[in-house]
């Protein structure tokens, strides 16, 4: 009803406060005769409104649209027949939901501000978070259908949980396996409680996932590592008896949220931390195995630093070998781009490195220099406010003027040599949307692993414990209807990495090679 009743949807009630007062009393709902009445009676206790109809969904995204559950009611004709209305009722204001503006569409809930009385111990309270989450999901996530299991299947777990949480940190423990279960690596909430108990304390070294083993890649305080005999290059093939990506994977299936697997290295830190005081773990050096306890600190000097010796180019961008370009995307800006290729306008190939999180809007400055024309290199899937479920591709109404999701210009100078784009586990969000405005150049060549899956704006919900929750507001599709979100920018050519040769950079090294090989 919050986001399917007329009147409701304007914000005319409390609807956290009803929800509350009422859930109470399905402890005395024993039979289905004794259900079906209570939510009649509950329905018609609200004042109606104004049902307005619609069952049209030409050009509409169906994926999400999910009412099979009214058929249990059917045997109830009355019952049944108020459900069938709201599922048809298109008369839905904005008090719960809104777009940002008028030329976005990312949804936004300024009301949704939390309970004022909210307390984790109180049984209706928790399922009130339950059910605010499970249907912000249900009605308004367009990327619900990527869930795995069903969302919808997943209530029948979450209520009996959430019911029967017996204390704070079990609440919290439930609550974060709720959120983890949108698969979605925007959704990266952790709260004190359970960071306190999971990761506070940490190893003096720092480590890298490299296939299934833990690398350490350098050392922050010598004095602590030699007492636990740590040294650089040591690899770590096993913590509490199980495999470094079986026990990260265990360890974060409840607390992080994720697309796809790469989180598994955008993650591997956490690997080391824990509440404890140690940790058990297997040390492969020099072929020989040791089985140690490392001692995890929750504060440690850093001191004669030291880390294993990697390739790195230090500059924005420059020729790294004989006529191949490199532009890093971290920090330039777009006033340097435009320097870059006219430094680079001369070479086989360029390198484009997008392994990071670029800080300046650059993506047009790009494009406009790999394009021969401008064109469309994403499509955008919307929600509509007034059609809970349903969701549409987004052109923007003034897109002859401004149009985000096209880039470049007519350029019949454009930048025609080889152009490969490096991208792993670190390319996220606005990274993986500038990485497939690259990938519509005419040459492009994309290098690397498997990327975060989660490229389109963030919207943000506010459970009724405060809780702040960011998860990807919008659909992203390749313009050949391909999607991106939760399997990640397409890969032409996988990077493998092994554990002598990942100091080499074998992502530059491959670029490299295949600009050389290149006809130009």
């Amino acid at each position: 009803m919050k986001y399917h009743h007329p009147i409701v949807s304007k914000g005319e009630y409390n609807w956290d406060r009803k929800f509350v007062e009422n859930i109470k009393k399905l402890d005395d709902v024993l039979t289905k005769e004794d259900l079906d009445h209570f939510l009649f009676q509950f329905i018609t206790s609200i004042d109606s409104g104004k049902i307005k109809a619609s069952n049209n969904f030409d050009g509409l995204f169906m994926e999400n649209y999910d009412y099979d559950w009214i058929e249990f009611y059917k045997p109830n004709n009355l019952l049944y027949g108020k459900l069938k209305d709201l599922k048809s009722n298109t008369n839905i204001k904005n008090y719960y939901i809104s777009n940002s503006n008028f030329l976005s569409k990312i949804p936004k809930f300024d009301n949704e501000v939390g309970f004022e009385t909210f307390d984790s111990d109180i049984k209706s309270h928790r399922l009130l978070t339950l059910f605010s989450f499970w249907n912000l999901i249900q009605y308004y996530y367009v990327n619900k259908y990527l869930i795995q299991p069903n969302w919808f299947d997943l209530l029948d777990d979450f209520v009996p949980e959430f019911a029967d949480c017996k204390s704070d940190i079990e609440y919290e423990k439930v609550k974060h396996k709720m959120i983890a279960s949108i698969n979605d690596s925007h959704t990266s909430f952790i709260s004190q409680k359970l960071n306190d108990l999971l990761f506070s304390k940490r190893p003096p070294f720092e480590i890298k996932l490299v296939n299934d083993t833990l690398v350490v890649t350098a050392l922050f305080n010598v004095d602590l590592t030699e007492r636990d005999d740590i040294k650089l290059g040591d690899r770590i093939v096993s913590l509490e008896d199980e495999t470094p990506e079986l026990y990260l994977s265990n360890k974060l299936e409840y607390v992080v949220s994720a697309s796809n697997d790469s989180y598994l290295k955008r993650n591997s830190i956490s690997a080391l931390r824990s509440g404890e005081d140690s940790i058990k773990v297997t040390i492969d050096r020099n072929d020989t195995l040791t089985m140690k306890y490392i001692k995890l600190h929750k504060n440690f000097e850093i001191k004669d630093y030291v880390a294993l010796p990697t390739f790195l180019y230090g500059e924005k961008w420059g020729v790294i070998d004989e006529n191949v370009g490199y532009i890093n995307l971290h920090s330039i800006t777009k006033k340097e781009v435009k320097s870059a290729f006219k430094d680079l306008s001369k070479t086989q190939g360029i390198i484009f490195d997008l392994r990071n999180y670029p800080k300046h809007d650059i993506l047009d400055e790009i494009s406009k220099n790999i394009y021969p024309e401008r064109k469309k290199f994403v499509q955008a899937l919307a929600p509509i406010t007034n059609r809970p479920s349903l969701s549409k591709i987004f052109n923007s109404p003034f897109r002859a003027i401004v149009d985000p999701y096209k880039s470049g210009r007519k350029n019949s100078k454009f930048y025609d040599g080889k152009v490969i784009l490096l991208v792993n586990h670190s390319t996220q969000s606005k990274a993986e949307f500038i990485g497939m405005a690259i990938q519509a150049a005419p040459n492009c060549v994309t290098v690397g692993d498997t990327t975060s899956g989660a490229l389109m704006n963030v919207a943000i919900f506010t459970l009724p414990d405060l809780s702040e929750i960011l998860f990807t507001s919008l659909g992203g599709f390749y313009p050949n209807g391909a999607v991106v979100q939760g399997k990640g920018l397409n890969i032409d050519y996988y990077v493998q990495e092994t554990t002598s040769n990942f100091v080499h950079d074998q992502y530059i090294l491959k670029g490299i090679e295949l600009i050389k090989s290149s006809d130009k």
